[in-house]
């Protein structure tokens, strides 16, 4: 599978706030990487951002402050009337329907949607304690004012808060319709595109979000959810897992998720994660797929090679060998465990890989797996068989230490049958490398 370039290409940008009735200051410098603290009220129009997460932050502290009017006025960027609309639609959502602004530091950036940075506001429904939903802000950049919004995309469990709203006129003939999926709603009043559209399903890049964000919280359960079964295999979601809980990855905070196209049924995002464990970031490609507009997206693919090149090459400051996950020389791919030279015993590292997988056949004890042992070319061919029974039967002994029943596994050596590197240079000299891959044990998720 060969994603699209990872250069996004032009996309139709979120529709462009009406222009500012008032002339807008100069722009505040960026003197600090920190938020500002919670501004005094200023009068409209006069509010400058120099990153997209100040202005999600001083919305968020406004609507917790109850003060509308002020996050109104950062809504309208200058226009009356949208200041006004953001206002009631904004009172109705805390003071209305009761949801509660959750913490400031939970105020992320989701990603990028052409030349729009959309944000995440944290939503607590009436009667809970924690957040559970979200308050989305589509903000672009401005020459003169800095950043600004130009939508709340609300989820469907607000759609009361814009209902009561006065409907736009009727679009004049030949206008088309408004995208599938979305119910905008804005008073006649108001200049330009509606500042207010709920999502009655999740769109590709908050899907696309979850799913990451599952897997970085090594929530295998949750992940396999917003995937394709028949096209993702169990496999490659505990092998990510696994990587991300060993390189210690996060989501990078500037631009986490990029969309780099997007139609009605299919989209491609590029997740940028960073590892200060290993001193690197790097990225990886989600295909998304629906079979229809309106319907759930899911994840149809993964493009993981530069993920996982990245933390082959990083994982020696760790003292962990190569990548959990390879491709198998019967076909597919299975998560691999590696051992030292004419051992048995698992590496400290396998640990936590085997927990993942115990956890996943605990959680259903119908589900089976194949441990295969491998070893590198040399010794004797009976000697490396016995060797590589040895590799699966320890895994094996570890899985039912971690409380998986022994009915569950299924183990198997194969000597030095089935290499995944040379075990001899070109030149016919030995490889120690390539052989130190060969000494593994591979697992195989057969549910």
């Amino acid at each position: 599978m060969t994603p699209p370039a990872m250069t996004p290409p032009a996309l139709t940008p979120p529709p462009a706030v009406a222009p500012a009735t008032q002339p807008a200051p100069t722009p505040k410098p960026a003197t600090s990487t920190t938020p500002p603290a919670a501004a005094t009220h200023k009068p409209a129009g006069t509010f400058g951002f120099a990153r997209p997460i100040d202005l999600g932050m001083q919305i968020a502290r406004a609507l917790a402050a109850g003060d509308f009017a002020q996050a109104g006025e950062m809504a309208g960027a200058g226009d009356a009337n949208r200041a006004n609309a953001a206002s009631t639609v904004l009172e109705k959502i805390t003071k209305g329907l009761g949801f509660k602004i959750g913490p400031e530091d939970r105020v992320q950036i989701l990603g990028q949607v052409g030349e729009a940075t959309r944000m995440t506001i944290p939503l607590i429904k009436p009667g809970e304690t924690l957040p559970s939903l979200t308050m989305q802000l589509d903000v672009v950049r401005d020459a003169k004012t800095g950043w600004k919004i130009s939508q709340f995309v609300l989820p469907k469990e607000l759609q009361s808060a814009v209902a009561s709203m006065s409907p736009p006129p009727a679009p004049p003939s030949g206008t088309a319709p408004a995208a599938p999926g979305t119910a905008p709603a804005a008073p006649p009043a108001m200049k330009g595109a509606p500042l207010f559209a709920v999502e009655l399903e999740p769109d590709a890049l908050t899907v696309a979000h979850q799913f990451v964000q599952a897997l970085l919280n090594q929530d295998f359960v949750s992940s396999r959810k917003l995937t394709d079964g028949t096209k993702v295999p169990n496999q490659k979601l505990a092998g990510l897992c696994i990587v991300f809980e060993e390189g210690a990855y996060t989501l990078k905070p500037s631009k986490p998720l990029v969309m780099t196209t997007a139609g009605p049924l299919n989209a491609w995002v590029i997740a940028q994660v960073q590892s200060e464990k290993l001193q690197q970031a790097t990225e990886f490609g989600l295909e998304m797929q629906r079979v229809g507009e309106g319907s759930p997206w899911i994840i149809s693919g993964l493009n993981l090679s530069d993920l996982l090149s990245s933390f082959a090459k990083g994982a020696g400051k760790m003292g962990v060998p190569y990548t959990p996950i390879v491709s198998n020389p019967r076909g597919g791919e299975s998560l691999a465990l590696y051992y030292e030279y004419d051992q048995a015993e698992l590496h400290p590292r396998a640990e936590k890989q085997l927990e993942i997988v115990a956890g996943l056949l605990k959680a259903n004890p119908t589900r089976k797996l194949r441990i295969a042992g491998h070893t590198d070319a040399k010794g004797a061919d009976d000697y490396n068989l016995r060797l590589s029974s040895a590799r699966a039967i320890s895994v094996k002994k570890k899985l039912a230490a971690l409380g998986v029943s022994p009915e569950q596994v299924v183990t198997e050596g194969l000597g030095k049958t089935a290499p995944i590197s040379p075990n001899q240079k070109a030149d016919g000299t030995d490889d120690p490398e390539g052989r130190s891959r060969n000494r593994r044990a591979e697992i195989f998720l057969d549910f």
